[in-house]
């Protein structure tokens, strides 16, 4: 897939250059994949550990792949199912307020299992954050319709 296929609509009026970074910040060489809802680049962090790489939204789970780079240094692609989930946070709570530790914006997964996982996606945080709220929502319901009433 070549870059004249990408979809530029909406970013006509950005220059080539701007277009391109934007396209490879949300992975548009790898094309439609079938039932990822979004993607896009991601930084991964459990405690001190940070890792980079691709993340996908997917209607269960959010997909982690790190990047060849990181596959070198010993990282391993990451699942994380809705299922293992207890909340999603947004840190600092609202946009434009800063941490006061200096954390950059970030999404907190809290893990059922204890512990969680932030992730720092490149480009617009509250619209990650949104969609995944709104594909862990999906889930839920369904999950809990799947569930025989006692």
């Amino acid at each position: 897939m070549g870059i004249d296929a990408w979809d530029w609509t909406g970013d006509e009026e950005r220059p080539l250059w701007e277009r391109v970074l934007v396209g490879l910040r949300d992975a548009e060489f790898l094309g439609a994949e079938p039932g990822v809802r979004r993607r896009g680049l991601a930084s991964l962090n459990a405690g001190w550990l940070a890792r980079g790489g691709l993340l996908r939204l997917l209607h269960d789970r959010l997909d982690f792949e790190p990047n060849p780079l990181e596959r070198l240094l010993g990282a391993r692609r990451r699942t994380i199912a809705f299922a293992d989930i207890e909340r999603f946070e947004r840190r600092p709570a609202r946009p434009g307020e800063v941490s006061p530790v200096g954390e950059a914006p970030r999404i907190r997964i809290h893990l059922l299992a204890g512990g969680h996982l932030d992730v720092l996606p490149a480009g617009d945080l509250d619209a990650w954050l949104i969609d995944v709220r709104e594909s862990y929502g999906w889930w839920f319901r369904r999950a809990r319709a799947a569930v025989p009433a006692a």
